[in-house]
């Protein structure tokens, strides 16, 4: 079962020796407590920033289409995409099959598809050969969709604060150690303890590179993806 937001602040309490929080005063702590939960939260988000593609963060989102539409926005907490991911799915009464969706530079389209999109107006084009990066928050289909289709596809999350007690936190249980040793380092480093800070940081950063060698540095192949001319 995940760790919640209490089960962390309690298991770095005990490290210190300090007397454990009781759900019912979670939200209102003061004094060492409420330093305890700020460390967890730091050190959560410190893990997560770590690395893009933590597995751990995957999601994956379905939307529909609008008819002339070329622009969507990214799905709440959205971090980084999956850009091979994305796919048109089969759907017999709009009469398209599986379809997935090639990678294109917002350039490219600009150039070559956006007056095209543009003109076709709420009606559309066709069914969308091509995704990019929109200019913001968001991604771009092209040619503009002349019919309500539903695409899918993966990406990866940004962490959420944990505020409850009872929230829970992503990153597998069998990490919280991790998490606890950075806590330890932001509870020293906001108390101006620099020597138990970086004994505490040594252990964190250990702990992180093991979730990297895990999770991240573990190719089972490399793909040449050069182009012969």
């Amino acid at each position: 079962m995940p760790t919640t937001y209490i089960d962390l602040c309690n298991q770095v309490l005990r490290r210190l020796n300090e007397v454990e929080i009781v759900a019912g005063d979670f939200p209102s702590v003061r004094g060492v407590h409420a330093l305890v939960k700020d460390a967890v939260q730091s050190s959560v988000a410190r893990l997560n920033q770590a690395e893009y593609s933590w597995p751990f963060n995957a999601a994956e989102h379905t939307i529909s289409l609008v008819a002339g539409q070329t622009e969507y926005t990214w799905p709440v907490n959205y971090k980084i995409a999956d850009w091979n991911s994305f796919q048109i799915q089969k759907n017999d009464s709009l009469g398209v099959g599986y379809k997935s969706l090639q990678f294109i530079e917002r350039d490219e389209w600009y150039s070559r598809h956006r007056d095209a999109d543009y003109t076709a107006g709420s009606q559309g084009r066709d069914v969308p050969d091509f995704v990019f990066a929109s200019h913001g928050s968001g991604f771009g289909v092209t040619p503009a969709p002349n019919r309500a289709y539903t695409i899918r596809f993966r990406y990866y999350q940004n962490f959420t604060d944990l505020t409850n007690a009872s929230d829970v936190c992503r990153i597998p249980t069998s990490f919280d150690s991790v998490l606890v040793d950075g806590a330890m380092y932001f509870l020293y480093m906001f108390k101006d303890n620099i020597q138990a800070s970086q004994s505490a940081y040594v252990s964190f950063e250990s702990g992180l590179k093991n979730l990297q060698s895990i999770y991240i540095n573990n190719y089972t192949s490399v793909r040449d993806t050069r182009i012969q001319f």
